[in-house]
């Protein structure tokens, strides 16, 4: 008797219990009338509750499938009024287009040869769709944000980045990564002083070390190369206000980037491969640099010396690159491997001729150094030549190493040069006053037109 009254108040909690939960349900259904196929489900869905503790949840026999039927027919059956209305389509077909990824449409037309690990079309367009978005980062008009700031300085800072990166021997692409995130940051702020002008830039490059660099250099020795000008701590404070400034884009297609594609698809090594991607297959080798590394190297110093002014803000790095090898080599070229027309170059090719014409005249006496000893082919392509000429280089990846061959002083001539040329353009008349502005170079400083004749040949 007294084990029956111990559990009597717990038979009556439970019942009491279901009591309450009955009345809140229908407390907040207004309408106390239910059909009976609702009324069917609420008798199923109680009668699961009171089974399923007592049995097995794990086991599968009769009473479970029959549990399961129930509920799975109480669903089904329950009148279309008492369900709450979804908003599925009846068709799936307007979601099927979601399910590709979405590419930009670029109409330049593809250079890139068939590729097995992707479409080379598709390819083609994030690159060109990224050259796109990045340049319009780059304000042409930053400097007029920056009262404190002048195009001089960019150009002081950036010779001296190219010191420290042929010190510690970095990569070219860390270089570029780093002027590029100089621009689009100073594009993206305001009222910068002077004095944070070389915690900018050191910072950039450390960043861009992390990026590109296996092995970066340490924070303290970014930090030593300042002189003292910037501690670690403040390269560090920097760093979050810059990554949150340029929102994390981290990876643009540079310069560098672009010249190295064009580079390989000019090469006379692919003349194989292309006569392969006119049969549909395709070329496994071009991942692998097969272009001359001298010949890289001399394009790239016409590249490091133009992008030191300010100019160079006002086009995209690709059209930059293309243009760079229309002065080295040939216009069929560089329209040819950019895809470009040539009204997309033409006014980058007549700003950059000044840059060029300083270039031949006393910027190749250590690039073409092995090319006027007679240095072979081949030597160039291992990167023997470019030793000869640049003993502080390393011998592997060599010509992608970064190289302080371009100066101030060259950078004031190409200025002056380009001021004479648009004076000769305003009044005819003073190309009188200045004799031998249009003159050639001699016969002995011509040997980057020889190498016209190599590359432009690949194209047959």
């Amino acid at each position: 008797m007294h084990r029956e009254s111990d559990r009597q108040p717990a038979r009556l909690s439970l019942k009491r219990k279901r009591t309450v939960s009955d009345n809140a349900d229908t407390e907040n259904n207004p309408s106390a009338q239910e059909s009976g196929a609702q009324q069917s489900a609420n008798q199923s869905w109680i009668l699961a509750n009171e089974v399923v503790p007592e049995t097995d949840t794990c086991s599968s026999g009769p009473l479970s499938d029959s549990i399961f039927s129930s509920e799975l027919e109480s669903d089904i059956d329950c009148p279309r009024e008492h369900t709450t209305p979804m908003s599925v389509p009846s068709s799936w077909s307007q979601f099927r287009e979601m399910v590709c990824p979405l590419t930009p449409f670029s109409d330049r037309l593809s250079p890139l040869p068939t590729l097995k690990w992707a479409n080379a079309q598709e390819v083609w367009e994030i690159m060109c769709h990224k050259d796109e978005i990045f340049s319009q980062e780059r304000d042409e008009n930053l400097f007029s944000k920056h009262p404190g700031l002048q195009p001089r300085m960019r150009a002081i800072l950036l010779d001296w980045l190219i010191e420290v990166c042929e010190v510690y021997k970095m990569h070219r692409e860390t270089y570029h990564l780093t002027m590029d995130f100089i621009d689009r940051y100073l594009s993206h702020k305001r009222d910068i002083p002077k004095q944070h002008l070389q915690l900018i830039g050191i910072t950039c490059l450390f960043i861009a070390a992390k990026v590109e660099e296996i092995y970066p250099p340490k924070i303290a020795e970014f930090a030593f190369v300042t002189d003292g000008a910037c501690s670690e701590n403040e390269i560090l404070d920097m760093e979050l206000v810059i990554l949150k400034t340029l929102n994390w884009n981290l990876s643009p297609v540079t310069v560098n980037c672009w010249l190295s594609m064009y580079m390989q698809l000019c090469c006379d090594g692919r003349k194989r491969a292309r006569r392969a991607e006119c049969l549909g297959q395709p070329d496994p080798s071009f991942i692998f640099p097969q272009y001359s590394g001298l010949a890289f190297v001399q394009t790239a110093q016409l590249v490091d010396l133009c992008m030191l002014d300010e100019g160079s803000l006002k086009f995209a790095y690709s059209i930059l690159a293309a243009t760079a090898l229309y002065h080295m080599f040939s216009r069929e070229l560089s329209l040819f491997v950019s895809g470009l027309q040539w009204r997309d170059i033409a006014n980058c090719v007549k700003w950059m001729a000044a840059f060029v014409y300083v270039i031949r005249e006393e910027g190749q006496t250590q690039v073409t150094a092995a090319v006027r000893q007679g240095t072979a082919t081949s030597d160039a392509n291992t990167g023997s030549g470019l030793l000869k000429s640049m003993p502080h280089v390393v011998v592997d990846d060599s010509h992608n190493i970064q190289t302080h061959t371009v100066d101030l002083q060259m950078l004031d001539k190409a200025k002056t040069r380009e001021s004479q040329i648009a004076s000769i353009e305003e009044s005819p008349s003073a190309a009188a006053a200045a004799p031998g502005l249009l003159t050639p170079p001699p016969s002995s400083r011509k040997s980057i037109s020889d190498h016209k004749v190599t590359l432009a040949g690949s194209l047959s």
